[in-house]
């Protein structure tokens, strides 16, 4: 039987640090580019705009006394601002993410952070949560039971935030994964209340909080 040299050992362990450091780097830099500094206007702004077109649909709720009353040409024209204010938005939170990912390391592009951001271990985690919210919605869609889409939706965006919270020890995350859950169980529990009112409280309230603690100055602490 042969066996193992000494120097052989010695290059095993020098094997072994190398992967630990290697692992360990490349945690502190997800950490950073998930900084919840990075994100706070994004996340502001999808707060602001669930809340407002929010209000706007229950306004016409209101008015007319059911969502299936309100007339076509208003829903068509709330829909067609809600998508134009989704690819507004969702430029301007690229001109603003990009710049603050680079006052880290001028390595940090926006495609970069991404591809950082969407690794293995997450893709596998929003993956089949997608999945199973596209699922869930039309099932419940087929029963007439959209509302339950709304609580659906907030515990697995809590389950999202948890996870990434988790894995990259930052608090910030994990605050808004359980406001996500709590309001989510809540609405399951004491439902079925106003949809517009359900997406204002749990995923609009939600994504202001994480954009409020996001402007809070943040350091990443040795984990």
């Amino acid at each position: 039987m042969e066996t193992v040299s000494n120097n052989q050992i010695e290059k095993l362990i020098e094997d072994i640090s190398s992967i630990k450091l290697a692992i360990s780097q490349n945690k502190k830099l997800i950490r950073l580019i998930l900084l919840p500094t990075h994100f706070k206007w994004s996340y502001l702004l999808l707060g602001f705009s669930l809340i407002c077109f929010s209000l706007v649909f229950n306004v016409l709720i209101e008015h007319y006394g059911s969502f299936s009353s309100i007339p076509d040409g208003y829903k068509r024209a709330v829909y067609f601002v809600i998508v134009l204010d989704l690819i507004l938005t969702g430029v301007f939170r690229i001109h603003i993410t990009a710049p603050s990912l680079l006052k880290i390391d001028k390595r940090f592009t926006l495609t970069f952070a991404i591809k950082e951001i969407f690794s293995f271990g997450i893709m596998h985690v929003f993956s089949p949560l997608l999945i199973l919210v596209i699922f869930v919605g039309i099932f419940l869609e087929e029963r007439n039971a959209s509302y339950y889409l709304i609580p659906t939706i907030s515990i697995s965006m809590g389950l999202l935030h948890n996870y990434i919270g988790s894995i990259t020890r930052l608090w910030q995350w994990l605050i808004c994964g359980y406001w996500f859950i709590a309001t989510g169980l809540y609405l399951l529990q004491f439902g079925p209340v106003s949809i517009p009112f359900a997406v204002s409280i749990s995923l609009g309230c939600g994504c202001i909080l994480l954009g409020v603690i996001g402007l809070v100055p943040q350091t990443l602490k040795k984990v």
